[in-house]
C-alpha cells in the first residue's frame, strides 16, 4: 500500500494555466482601473528686465521678490519662505481680490534654486497660471 500511495501523489500536478490566465485578467483590471493624471503646467516666460514685461503685458502685475535671505518680498510686505501657508493665502488674497492678470518673480542673483521652487509651488497651488521671471538687478 506504502509504494500505491506514493504513486498517487507522484501521479497528482498541479495544472498552473488556469492561474496564468487569471493573473494576465487581474493584470488587466488593474491596468484598466488605474487613473493616469495628467500633467498640469504652468506657463512660464523668462526675461531679461521688467521694462519687457511691462511694454508686452500692459495689464497688472503682481511683483514676487524672493531675497536670499528666504524672504519674500509682496507690496512691501515681508513673508518667510518657510511659513508657506500664509505665503499662499497673501497672495491668493492680493492677486484675486486686486485683480492681477500675471505674477511676476523676481530673484536676486545668489537666490537658493530651492527657494525659488518653493514659491513656485505655492503660486501653483493657489491655481495661478501666468508667471513671469526676471533678476531683481534690471529694475
Amino acid at each position: 500500500k506504502m509504494s500505491s500511495h506514493i504513486k498517487n501523489l507522484k501521479k497528482k500536478k498541479i495544472n498552473i494555466i488556469p492561474l496564468i490566465d487569471i493573473i494576465f485578467i487581474l493584470l488587466i483590471f488593474f491596468m484598466l482601473a488605474t487613473n493616469f493624471r495628467t500633467k498640469e503646467n504652468i506657463d512660464i516666460s523668462i526675461t531679461s528686465s521688467k521694462s519687457y514685461i511691462n511694454e508686452t503685458n500692459p495689464k497688472k502685475v503682481l511683483e514676487v521678490q524672493i531675497k536670499n535671505n528666504r524672504e519674500v518680498i509682496i507690496q512691501n510686505n515681508i513673508f518667510l519662505i518657510e511659513n508657506s501657508e500664509n505665503l499662499g493665502s497673501k497672495i491668493n488674497d492680493i492677486f484675486f481680490n486686486e485683480k492681477y492678470d500675471s505674477v511676476l518673480v523676481t530673484c536676486d542673483d545668489v537666490v537658493i534654486l530651492q527657494n525659488l521652487i518653493l514659491v513656485m509651488d505655492i503660486i501653483k497651488d493657489e491655481k495661478i497660471n501666468n508667471v513671469f521671471f526676471s533678476q531683481a538687478k534690471n529694475e
